[in-house]
């Protein structure tokens, strides 16, 4: 009897999707903290163009 690497393949993919999920679901979220990035610049433009009109 042998198993196909498709079979391995999908039985991989679906615990590494189900991992995932979990993760997720169960991160702990910070609400004070919403991104330490900075805008992007076009967004910037977009923005200070906005403003002018």
């Amino acid at each position: 009897m042998s198993v196909k690497l498709g079979s391995v393949v999908m039985i991989l993919m679906i615990f590494f999707i189900a991992k995932i999920s979990f993760e997720s679901a169960t991160a702990e979220k910070v609400p004070g903290r919403v991104s330490d990035r900075s805008p992007a610049s076009i967004d910037q433009s977009y923005n200070d163009h906005m403003a002018k009109r």
